[in-house]
């Protein structure tokens, strides 16, 4: 094969995919844009605003690169709580351990709110997304399903805030990781997108986790 013939084999291959990958995209807005329409809920194609998710000041939101909402169900707000469920992508790390994270995540406004700095790993790992967090000691607090971790900028704060109902309320709703500070908590599951029909579970369990959060 010919230089000319490998490069537009290269070419169309990259053509398809990207088009493999548009039409994806657009079937899952589909498909969350008429679940949001059958539910009653405010659906945008992009959103939460850039600024809005900076000025959480959530870790999550501001360590990454290029980072956007996208497939966003905005909903009304609950006892002064507004909920936001979006899939949110941006860019990690640096040189070869660069790459891009795709997840559906739950944002909640508690407009008097007052999380601790806080980030909880259910997988145990140690998030680049979470800069200026140190790593607690997890004997203070036993009743965390084994394998979690908790990171936080105040151990004292960390101790008075988690306590023992908080603690049960994550090993009842095991998998679940979750980040605060000030009036924002942020939680997803399992890192990646949530399929369309597991996003009425998935939306009715965060508000769970999240009231009892705050």
């Amino acid at each position: 094969m010919n230089l000319y013939l490998i490069v537009l084999v290269f070419v169309a291959g990259g053509i398809a995919g990207w088009a493999l990958v548009r039409q994806l995209k657009g079937r899952r807005l589909r498909k969350l844009a008429r679940l949001a329409e059958s539910s009653g809920v405010l659906f945008e194609d992009y959103g939460p605003e850039v600024a809005l998710l900076e000025n959480t000041g959530l870790p999550y939101f501001v360590d990454g690169r290029g980072g956007f909402g996208c497939c966003l169900l905005r909903l009304e707000a609950e006892d002064g709580v507004k909920p936001y469920f979006f899939d949110y992508q941006c860019t990690l790390g640096e040189g070869a351990g660069e790459r891009r994270r795709q997840s559906t995540v739950a944002l909640f406004d508690f407009e008097k709110g007052a999380f601790p700095d806080f980030h909880l790993s259910a997988g145990g790992d140690l998030p680049d997304e979470a800069s200026g967090l140190e790593p607690a000691d997890m004997k203070d607090f036993a009743g965390f399903p084994a394998g979690v971790k908790l990171l936080g900028r105040d151990p004292a704060a960390l101790k008075k805030y988690f306590t023992s109902e908080l603690d049960a309320c994550f090993a009842e709703h095991s998998g679940w990781s979750a980040q605060g500070s000030g009036r924002y908590l942020v939680l997803y599951k399992g890192g990646g997108l949530v399929p369309a029909a597991d996003y009425p579970a998935f939306m009715t369990e965060a508000k769970k986790l999240a009231f009892n959060l705050g």
